[in-house]
């Protein structure tokens, strides 16, 4: 009886959704869903979008999708942050997630070869421009060391909002829900790795 309340259905999820690197649905619908909260948040326009896959505990279920399972997904208290950060530092971001192992990205597509070297990488249709001020989302494990990064290094602005991440993402997947929506995402192949 003490768990009846997490074991409510909040949503529908018409094909399961399996964490895996460098991509997958549950990743990218992750990372594009705190993207566009932290623009609602901010009211500042979002271009890129860096997040953890540590920080996708579990996968999304196929069928009803529980309280329990959307906790149990996005367990930790990580703080959506929004900062503002030159082009080169997020080639440098890229650059070591193309050698270290991809984290979740979104708002950028990336070519990277097999043996960890960033090849390419495109925002809005546009190649990545070094001299560019570009708006992140963020969490802030990655801010100062989290999984080896260190994303607010050289932020010119850093907005560390009040949200944990499953205050945003559980309101998002009720939204969906009584907007009579399914919980359903693709890959789009943000993160494309060639043999050369």
């Amino acid at each position: 009886p003490e768990m009846s309340e997490v074991k409510q259905v909040i949503a529908y999820s018409p094909e399961a959704m399996i964490r895996r690197k460098p991509e997958c649905a549950l990743s990218d619908w992750f990372i594009d869903a705190l993207m566009a909260g932290c623009e609602e948040i901010t009211g500042k326009k979002v271009h890129v979008g860096f997040t953890n896959f540590g920080g996708i505990r579990v996968d999304m279920p196929k069928g009803d999708v529980l309280l329990d399972d959307i906790m149990s997904m996005f367990p930790f208290k990580n703080n959506l942050c929004y900062l503002e950060l030159e082009g080169r530092d997020i080639r440098v971001i890229l650059e070591q997630m193309a050698s270290k192992g991809w984290q979740v990205i979104g708002g950028v597509r990336c070519t990277a070869t097999k043996d960890g070297r960033l090849l390419g990488a495109e925002i809005d249709g546009e190649p990545l421009d070094d001299d560019r001020v570009y708006g992140v989302a963020t969490i802030s494990f990655l801010l100062d060391g989290g999984d080896g990064y260190a994303i607010a290094k050289n932020a010119r602005t850093l907005e560390i909002l009040e949200p944990y991440i499953l205050d945003v993402m559980l309101p998002y997947v009720k939204k969906l829900t009584a907007e009579g929506r399914f919980i359903e995402y693709k890959a789009d192949g943000r993160v494309k790795i060639v043999k050369k």
